[in-house]
């Protein structure tokens, strides 16, 4: 095998995103979700939201850079046109 570089296409569970992508926005539903739960909730600690708040924002922060890095490979020419594009085997 002398230097493959092909990449496999991405499983089409995931609609030409990356695993990365969809665990992210699962886990930011969830955790947007969990601080609208506890805001409403008015047995909540503020500790307990602000907790909870910390969280949402670091999850927002990872999804914000995660797209800024692939800002430039998705706007190059092709670039994600073998991810996009499910080919059957």
């Amino acid at each position: 095998m002398k230097g493959d570089t092909s990449i496999a296409p991405l499983d089409p569970s995931f609609h030409g995103e990356s695993n990365y992508e969809v665990g992210l926005e699962s886990l930011l539903a969830e955790a947007r979700e969990k601080v609208k739960k506890l805001q409403a909730d008015p047995h909540t600690t503020q500790e307990t939201l602000q907790d909870a708040t910390q969280n949402l924002q670091v999850l927002e922060s990872l999804w914000e850079n995660y797209h800024i890095g692939m800002n430039v490979f998705r706007n190059a020419k092709g670039g994600r046109d073998g991810i996009r594009e499910v080919k059957p085997e």
